[in-house]
């Protein structure tokens, strides 16, 4: 039995409201993502900068022998931590919420939207599957509709997980590779060098 055109255009409507929602979630995250990424870039960036000036900023530490700690470590390390906190906003509120939307758009495509468009998959439903499915194919029926393929499942926060573990892995291997290249371990921090001028300006010539 057909769906009466009203009926059809509350379903239509109803569906353009999921996708628009689909789409804030999405660029909540996408934004989250960048915010994170930049603060990374930025950080990097200064800490080429500082090591380039090694013993200016520096901060001596009298324990275990004695080392310096550059300032390109802290900073190495801190945008790790800032990634990771990034991560965590955006796995577990954006994330989620976009997996929810997602979800009902989902359903509603295939109970309700499939009595309009006689297709085998709704937007979101295409959308989805190529996403879930590394290897998603799909292979044009003599009928004209597309027959959907896959095998290889990794869904979307598999790959997002992944991307933000390599990404702070990569930030903490060059916060040590940098600790163990500017440390110094057991050298003594030399004085200044306006600071023995002063001292051989005290003695005259002559021993007076």
């Amino acid at each position: 039995m057909p769906t009466p055109t009203e009926q059809q255009e509350v379903y239509v409507a109803i569906w353009a409201k999921a996708v628009e929602t689909q789409m804030h979630f999405n660029e909540m995250s996408v934004k989250s993502r960048q915010f994170g990424l930049a603060f990374v870039a930025a950080s990097l960036g200064l800490g080429i900068v500082l090591l380039t000036r090694n013993e200016e900023f520096s901060i001596p530490i009298p324990f275990f022998g004695g080392f310096d700690l550059n300032m390109t470590v802290i900073i190495a390390f801190a945008g790790a931590f800032a990634l990771y906190a990034v991560m965590l906003l955006d796995l577990n509120v954006y994330h989620k919420m976009l997996r929810g939307a997602v979800t009902f758009n989902e359903d509603f495509e295939r109970n309700y939207m499939k009595e309009i468009f006689s297709l085998q998959k709704g937007m979101t439903e295409a959308i989805s599957h190529f996403s879930r499915y590394e290897d998603a194919d799909i292979k044009l029926q003599p009928d004209g509709k597309y027959a959907y393929s896959g095998i290889v499942r990794k869904n979307a926060l598999t790959k997002i997980r992944r991307f933000y573990r390599f990404s702070i892995g990569m930030l903490c291997v060059v916060g040590i590779c940098l600790f163990f290249a500017t440390a110094h371990f057991g050298q003594v921090v030399p004085k200044p060098a306006s600071a023995k001028i002063t001292n051989a300006e005290k003695v005259q010539p002559g021993g007076k």
